[in-house]
């Protein structure tokens, strides 16, 4: 694989979280970047390091993404009952909205700047470690 080869499917590896996202949002990030890696990944190093870096990125982002929507729901259930339980059970109850989806939405946008900065960085030739990231696969 030239050194070109390498910078492009860096970069590809990493854009693919956001490309897989926007198609399949529960896990596509993950599904398309595992794809791409695996193809690559044992014809080169740097390949198989973004590619590494990249599936562990989306896999944090999948988790705090879940982690959300359980907060979410546990928050939304509590607040409803309480509601409920205070207007002495007449079916009334007040829906908060506390913009747990809003969240959601501020996660996509970080996992788009990073994906974009990393893509830049692999077509650079430079490794990037993702800020916020588990390191899973390795």
């Amino acid at each position: 694989m030239t050194l070109r080869d390498e910078r492009n499917w860096g970069t590809f590896i990493h854009l693919g979280g956001i490309v897989g996202a926007a198609i399949f949002q529960p896990a596509g990030n993950i599904i398309l970047v595992l794809i791409l890696w695996l193809i690559k990944r044992n014809e080169s190093r740097f390949v198989d390091d973004q590619g590494k870096e990249a599936i562990n990125f989306q896999i944090t982002i999948s988790l705090i993404g879940v982690l959300i929507s359980l907060l979410g729901g546990i928050f939304e259930g509590l607040w409803s009952f309480g509601s409920w339980v205070l207007s002495g059970g007449g079916g009334y109850y007040f829906h908060g909205g506390w913009g747990w989806g809003k969240l959601h939405g501020v996660l996509w946008i970080v996992n788009v700047i990073f994906s974009i900065i990393a893509a830049v960085k692999a077509n650079e030739g430079t490794t990037y470690r993702y800020p916020i990231s588990l390191r899973l696969v390795k």
